[in-house]
């Protein structure tokens, strides 16, 4: 420092000097920062440095950060308000302090003054930035949980609105439907006493039927409604997951998919058998058409099932595609669906039953395998949850 000049007096040169410069270090500043002349804050940016440089100046006076924390406020709302990413913000931050640093080294202070103003300016702009962030990050999270939550509660009135429509028509549709199965059931039964041909037909139509009445019940579901039938009782898991592999056994030798299950015997589960059976049919028939799409040799579905400790645990694993990243979180929600033509319902349904008998789905993806992971208690005794 200067001969004769104490701390306090060093200070008040430096900070006096930084005002008398506040002119050129704006200008200068404005002239290499990553300013669009379109921002709509462009006048208040001018303000803002002008405001900055001031407040450096009083830094070097009173190391006071609450000064920094309230234009930083106002900065960063300002900046999210333009629309301008934080890496951007930051780097005009770190060139102001560039500009504030040459304009200190072109001064006339000696080199021990000028190490001290460095180490000054150094803390402030360190605050300033450290405050910046804060500020930024707390308001863009602020945004984003405020944005979540109305689409949330957006898809949740969606929801809500599907759950009405669907019970009307599912009811609206089952008493139909019940009718014209019965009366096809009679004329087939007509055609067969008189040996009259169209046997295929009657398999079309029975088939047609089944896919109708699924979609009902999936419909049924997705309202948290429960059918009259769907009473839990004591099933043989093991036999179950045996079953479901044969029923889909021609349409696995069609797809030239190969089959390896790892199922330990009389697997006892309390639930609603067509309800268990629905779910694994709908993963297998999904991994079955997604190997159809997927060019490869050596398809193969891996079914594994066994208990441990009052949990039984089935792995569906199928060598197909990977499932996106972004999608594996949402699975199992309605509408979310990989398929092109896919209505999104099949594994928000499985969901849905599988938590009804007090358990868990989830799903697993890499470039190697999908696999999903159901888990289920051995026995109930309060049954199926009630809605």
């Amino acid at each position: 420092m200067n001969v004769g000049l104490n701390e306090s007096e060093f200070k008040e040169q430096l900070a006096s000097f930084l005002e008398e410069s506040q002119p050129i270090i704006v200008e200068k500043w404005l002239i290499g920062a990553k300013i669009s002349e379109d921002d709509p804050y462009y006048e208040e940016i001018i303000k803002n440095g002008k405001r900055t440089v001031e407040l450096i100046s009083r830094y070097i006076r009173v190391q006071d950060e609450s000064w920094i924390i309230t234009l930083t406020k106002k900065i960063a709302n300002e900046r999210i308000e333009a629309n301008v990413n934080i890496g951007e913000f930051i780097a005009n931050i770190n060139f102001g302090r560039s500009v504030v640093l040459s304009v200190l080294n072109e001064s006339s202070f000696n080199r021990v003054e000028l190490s001290e103003g460095l180490q000054i300016i150094n803390h402030y702009f360190n605050a300033y930035s450290y405050h910046s962030v804060t500020e930024y990050t707390k308001l863009k999270d602020s945004i984003i949980q405020d944005k979540n939550k109305f689409i949330q509660e957006m898809h949740s009135d969606r929801l809500t609105i599907l759950g009405q429509l669907g019970a009307s028509f599912a009811h609206e549709f089952r008493n139909p439907l019940t009718s014209i199965k019965g009366f096809l059931k009679l004329i087939e039964d007509e055609c067969e006493a008189s040996q009259s041909s169209g046997k295929h037909y009657f398999e079309i139509l029975n088939s047609e039927m089944k896919s109708l009445e699924e979609k009902v019940s999936q419909f049924l579901f997705l309202s948290k409604m429960r059918g009259i039938d769907d009473r839990p009782l004591s099933l043989n898991l093991s036999g179950l997951l045996r079953y479901t592999i044969e029923i889909l056994y021609p349409r696995l030798l069609e797809s030239n998919i190969d089959v390896e299950s790892e199922i330990v015997p009389d697997i006892p589960l309390f639930g609603v058998e067509e309800q268990i059976k629905q779910v694994i049919l709908n993963i297998m028939i999904n991994s079955i058409e997604e190997l159809n799409e997927n060019i490869i040799e050596n398809r193969k579905i891996t079914l594994r099932a066994k208990e441990n400790d009052g949990r039984i645990t089935i792995e569906i694993s199928n060598n197909g595609r990977e499932i996106p990243s972004h999608l594996v979180d949402s699975i199992f929600q309605p509408f979310i669906s990989t398929k092109k033509l896919g209505t999104g319902l099949g594994l928000s349904v499985c969901k849905q039953i599988i938590e009804k008998h007090e358990g868990l789905i989830s799903v697993q993806s890499n470039s190697e395998r999908t696999t999903f992971v159901i888990e289920l208690p051995v026995m109930v005794d309060k049954g199926v949850k009630e809605e």
